[in-house]
């Protein structure tokens, strides 16, 4: 690569596939902090023939002025169905939230504790 060609700061989102419940394909929307307030975290519901019906904010993703704008997005890595209805969505931070597309309410489920980490374990005398 030469000196003058330009270079990204970060590499692209991860491609996640949408998924299909009843009809309606639920994808990632990229966003635009200008429109959208924040890039990443955005979900997008589409019906059969392309028409978007509505966006939900997943999580919130505020950028610090002071920071360069696109290696502070934070895009989904995964989405999934679950058992339960729901869609299984880890963000690349591994953060995880499952969303019910049906009262869109965004449940965030808390990170497992590494292993040796619990404050609350016995310690033998």
């Amino acid at each position: 690569m030469k000196n003058d060609e330009p270079r990204t700061s970060r590499l692209p989102p991860p491609k996640v596939a949408p998924v299909t419940i009843n009809g309606i394909r639920y994808e990632q929307q990229a966003g635009k902090e200008s429109v959208d307030g924040q890039a990443g975290g955005l979900l997008a519901a589409y019906s059969a023939t392309g028409e978007q019906l509505w966006t939900l904010k997943v999580y919130d993703n505020r950028r610090k002025p002071e920071l360069e704008g696109d290696v502070q997005d934070v895009f989904f890595s995964s989405m999934s169905l679950g058992p339960d209805g729901r869609l299984h969505i880890v963000n690349e931070r591994g953060d995880t939230f499952l969303v019910d597309v049906t009262t869109r309410v965004v449940t965030a489920q808390p990170k497992a504790q590494p292993a040796g980490d619990d404050e609350d374990a016995l310690v033998p005398p």
